[in-house]
């Protein structure tokens, strides 16, 4: 079956994708030029605003627009009955966004119809992380676990993750690894002129940039950097960003008296220009599904220190396109490793804009290899 023939059903929270204009409208938009029809189902609530129904092309969009969140599912599962039942045709692919709540709900529409589900993974769903907390956590944890098992069409970002999978079970077989879109173009252009040579190589401006919570670990990072100022005071941390831990990184930097060493800055529009006023990029995750932003800052020229998470050791390789930190304890010696010796940033930082030029793939590959996913579901 060809993608031309694919009637595709995507459930997810991608709110932005219900608003024109926006890269996630955009996105879908890509995906529709391959397919014959394009169903997008999102979870949203009354009082957000949005359209309960909408249509650009052959793509439609659907705002489940539920009064509470447990009504979400029962709302995506009845809109998803209708678009089915409309066109009983073959050539249905059902996408969740992850094998929790999505799922259950491509599970319920599927059952019965001409179609299949893809459940996509787009990050560590099954970390220690995931199954802390309430028994509700719990109850979903198992459900996925469950759900993954039976499922034979899986797609993830990373080989990490898809070792994972195998771990738990799940069919090598039924699982497609495709990563995030490498749209590196705009940071390549950036990169392609960078200046290594420093007027003081005894210090370095090291920059995070992602969402200040708990699983970014900004904590270690912060106390990380508090070392290394004690042999290099001259150097500055970046942190841009905002989220839920900004009030804890605010006390630890306090807490290390690092008020002129260290910046907040809000979100950037454009990135890329931060990154090429830094030196090295820092990412001291707990984990992460794939880290685009290790490839935004190698497409800059930016070696990298970072923790063994998303796509490290399978594109950012250690002592090649920047340093990985094993442990904790280790990710102040990386950070201080190019302050001791300045040309490993330089040298470094050259590789790690190699890599990323041979990692940005177009707009018609990403499509062709997510259509290809859908195809894969049918065979």
């Amino acid at each position: 079956m060809i993608g031309q023939d694919l009637h595709v059903v995507m459930i997810g929270y991608a709110k932005k994708a219900l608003q024109s204009g926006t890269r996630d409208r955009e996105r879908m938009k890509l995906y529709a030029t391959a397919v014959k029809e394009l169903h997008i189902i999102v979870f949203t609530k009354k009082d957000e605003g949005f359209p309960d129904f909408q249509q650009e092309g052959n793509i439609y969009l659907y705002a489940t627009n539920s009064r509470f969140n447990w009504q979400k599912i029962f709302n995506a599962i009845n809109i998803g009955k209708k678009i089915l039942k409309s066109n009983k045709k073959s050539g249905w692919v059902v996408s969740s966004q992850d094998p929790f709540e999505t799922a259950v709900v491509a599970r319920a529409i599927t059952k019965n119809n001409l179609a299949v589900h893809q459940i996509q993974i787009h990050g560590d769903v099954f970390g220690m992380s995931s199954t802390k907390g309430s028994l509700f956590q719990s109850v979903r944890v198992l459900y996925a676990k469950s759900i993954i098992r039976k499922t034979k069409c899986i797609r993830v970002v990373s080989k990490r993750i898809s070792r994972s999978l195998v771990t738990l079970g799940v069919d090598p077989n039924s699982i497609y690894v495709i990563p995030i879109q490498a749209d590196l173009e705009s940071f390549l252009r950036l990169g392609k002129d960078r200046v290594y040579n420093k007027k003081n190589p005894n210090n370095c401006s090291f920059l995070y940039v992602g969402r200040f919570s708990p699983e970014k670990n900004l904590e270690l990072l912060i106390e990380s950097f508090s070392q290394v100022v004690k042999n290099f005071p001259d150097s500055s941390l970046t942190l841009v960003g905002e989220g839920p831990s900004e009030e804890i990184i605010l006390k630890k930097i306090s807490e290390f008296g690092l008020e002129n060493k260290v910046v907040l800055k809000p979100w950037l529009n454009d990135v890329g220009a931060e990154m090429m006023i830094h030196d090295v990029f820092c990412l001291s995750s707990n984990h992460e599904g794939w880290a685009m932003v290790l490839l935004e800052a190698a497409a800059t020229g930016m070696p990298t220190v970072t923790t063994d998470v998303g796509c490290v050791g399978e594109f950012i390789i250690d002592q090649v396109h920047g340093l990985v930190a094993s442990d904790q304890s280790s990710f102040a010696k990386n950070m201080n490793q190019y302050l001791m010796n300045p040309n490993l940033v330089k040298q470094h930082g050259r590789k790690a804009y190699e890599l990323a030029l041979s990692a940005s793939i177009s707009n018609d590959e990403y499509v062709q290899k997510i259509v290809e996913s859908w195809t894969s579901c049918e065979q």
